[in-house]
C-alpha cells in the first residue's frame, strides 16, 4: 500500500486550532499527522441579510450549502436574466433560478439568487451533500490543491456578467450552510493516488461538534482486456463510494456512526487503472 501523505485543507477555522486542537488527520497515532498541504482558512458565516429578509424572498428552508457576496453596489438584474436555465421567480427586487455550471451535467447546476441591492448567493438545495462543492476537473492526482469550488465558479461568472468589482467579490466571498446555522467551520480532507491503494485516518476530538460529513469520490479509470477496472473509497473496510471503468465523480453523505468522537476511522482508496481521489467535507463547531 502506498502510504502517501494526506493533502488536507482548512476552510472555516483558525489554522492553529485545526492543527493542534481540531480533527486529527494521519496514518496512525504513532506515526503522527500526515500533513502535506494546507490552504488559507475562512469561516462559515450567516449572511447579514438573513436577519431582515422579508418572508418569501429567499428560500431559507430549501437551501443547503451556499456561497455568497455582498457587492455593495446596485445590480442591474436585466444583465443576468439570460444566464438562467430555469427562472423560478422574478420580481423588481430579485431573481432566483438555476444557472449552468460550465462543463457539468444538470445535477450540478446550482440555484442563484440575486438581490438588486447588491447580494449574490449561489446554493445547492438541502438534499444535496456539501461535497458537491468539490471541483475535481482542476485537480491532478500528483498536483492536489483546493483553489476553487463549484459554487464559487458560478458566483464569479454571474458577478462578471453584472460588471461588479471583482476584487470585492474575491475578498468578500463567504460560505454558509442554511441547515446547520451553528456550524462555524468547514474542513476539507483531500487524498489522491495513482498507485493502486492509499489510506489515511481521522479521529474527531470530543471538544468538537460535527454537524455534517459528506464525501466526493473521483475515479479516472481506464480499461483492460478483463474488464475489471474500478475505483473505490472504503471507510473502515465498508464501501462508501466507487464505480467501474470511466471518468466520474460520485457524492454522498457519510453515515452518522462515522462522526462519533474519539473513534479512529480509516479511509482507504483503491483502484485499478488510472487514478482516484477522495475529498471529505466536515462541517463543525
Amino acid at each position: 500500500m502506498n502510504r502517501r501523505a494526506v493533502k488536507f485543507l482548512v476552510i472555516g477555522g483558525v489554522l492553529v486550532f485545526v492543527l493542534l486542537g481540531g480533527l486529527f488527520i494521519g496514518y496512525s497515532p504513532s506515526e503522527g499527522p500526515g500533513i502535506d498541504n494546507v490552504s488559507t482558512s475562512f469561516s462559515l458565516a450567516t449572511p447579514a441579510f438573513a436577519q431582515g429578509i422579508p418572508s418569501g424572498q429567499f428560500p431559507m428552508n430549501e437551501a443547503g450549502i451556499s456561497a455568497y457576496v455582498n457587492t455593495e453596489q446596485a445590480l442591474d438584474l436585466s444583465k443576468v436574466k439570460s444566464l438562467y436555465k430555469v427562472l423560478e421567480d422574478e420580481t423588481e427586487n430579485y431573481l432566483i433560478g438555476t444557472v449552468e455550471l460550465s462543463g457539468y451535467g444538470e445535477e450540478w447546476w446550482p440555484h442563484v439568487w440575486i438581490q438588486k441591492s447588491g447580494w449574490i448567493l449561489v446554493y445547492y438545495t438541502k438534499n444535496e451533500p456539501t461535497s458537491r462543492l468539490m471541483k475535481w476537473d482542476v485537480i491532478q492526482w500528483d498536483q492536489p490543491g483546493f483553489t476553487t469550488t463549484t459554487l464559487r465558479e458560478v458566483l464569479v461568472s454571474v458577478a462578471r456578467r453584472l460588471g461588479v468589482d471583482m476584487a470585492r467579490v474575491e475578498s468578500g466571498l463567504r460560505y454558509y450552510h442554511w441547515q446547520y446555522p451553528e456550524a462555524t467551520r468547514m474542513l476539507v480532507v483531500l487524498d489522491t493516488t495513482n498507485a493502486g491503494a492509499d489510506s489515511f485516518q481521522y479521529t474527531i476530538p470530543s471538544e468538537l461538534t460535527i454537524y455534517d460529513l459528506s464525501a466526493s469520490h473521483r475515479g479516472e479509470v481506464g480499461s483492460n482486456a478483463y474488464g475489471s477496472c474500478y475505483s473505490a473509497t472504503n471507510l473502515d473496510e465498508v464501501k462508501l463510494l466507487g464505480g467501474g471503468q470511466g471518468t466520474y465523480v460520485l457524492v454522498g453523505q457519510v453515515p452518522e456512526k462515522y462522526l462519533l468522537p474519539q473513534a479512529p476511522h480509516v479511509v482507504a482508496l483503491g483502484h485499478k487503472g488510472g487514478w482516484t481521489g477522495i475529498a471529505l467535507f466536515f462541517l463543525y463547531r
